[in-house]
């Protein structure tokens, strides 16, 4: 396991690096447009389309593929837990500033993100003499950039909400969560053996992905695209695409 521990903690500091941004928070505050419409699309890409087409490429091989009406219902039921966090971030009682329920529906949705990633990293390390793990310039550069990306997005509302260096660096632990994510499948694989540990991490891992999907949209249209588009321009558009874009050509070469 020494080897996913090593992986699995450069992974999941990856993001502390991000907090470089913090000397650039005045030019990323002047371009609020074009900044919080790139990680529209970033978080369009992450939490709505790859989040849901893992949903569905996962939901045939849920409860061994005999429940169709059970799985349905099981990831019915991360939506609508996915759904009920949002709101609660939004518009519960507990977080009354704007800003400030920003930054922690981003932080709720990076949580799951990460979590789910580590999930699979950990996967690759169960069952298989040989760790399934593809690692070359191309694949270490695309992680790098993802994981960087993924900080940065934790970071755009922390500077709006005028957050302090220090408790931006500590906003930045939230990705850490891979890190203990991806000894979950060994830890499920010791309990129930290689077929049970194996359903029950992948089960895991479809229903935080629904999850996912579900804050990824609330914070979406509750929070990066309204202050994108404040401005009644078009760059945000051009933005939002370009994000979008971007993070899926980072993910063509690290999948």
């Amino acid at each position: 396991m020494t080897d996913l521990a090593v992986l699995a903690a450069g992974f999941g500091a990856i993001p502390l690096a991000s907090i470089l941004l913090y000397s650039f928070r005045a030019w990323l505050d002047a371009h609020r447009e074009v900044v919080w419409g790139g990680f529209a699309g970033v978080i369009a890409f992450l939490g709505l389309s790859h989040a849901m087409a893992f949903v569905l490429e996962g939901k045939p091989f849920l409860f061994a593929g005999n429940d169709s009406l059970g799985a349905a219902s099981f990831l019915l039921t991360g939506l609508a837990l996915g759904g009920l966090l949002g709101w609660f971030l939004f518009e519960g009682p507990l977080i009354r500033t704007e800003p400030a329920s920003i930054v922690w529906a981003t932080a709720a949705f990076l949580a799951l993100h990460s979590f789910g990633d580590g999930l699979v990293l950990g996967r690759d390390f169960v069952g298989a003499s040989i760790p399934v793990v593809r690692i070359d310039s191309l694949t270490v550069s695309g992680t790098v950039v993802h994981r960087f990306v993924e900080g940065a997005l934790l970071l755009v509302p922390a500077f709006a909400a005028r957050w302090s260096l220090r408790g931006s660096f500590v906003l930045l632990f939230v990705p850490l969560v891979s890190i203990p994510a991806a000894f979950v499948p060994g830890w499920a694989f010791d309990a129930m053996g290689l077929a049970g540990g194996s359903a029950a991490t992948f089960a895991l891992s479809t229903f935080l992905a629904a999850t996912e999907a579900s804050v990824a949209l609330m914070l979406l249209v509750r929070g990066f695209l309204p202050i994108a588009s404040a401005d009644r321009g078009s760059r945000w558009i051009v933005s939002v695409m370009i994000g979008f874009i971007g993070i899926s050509v980072v993910h063509f070469l690290v999948e």
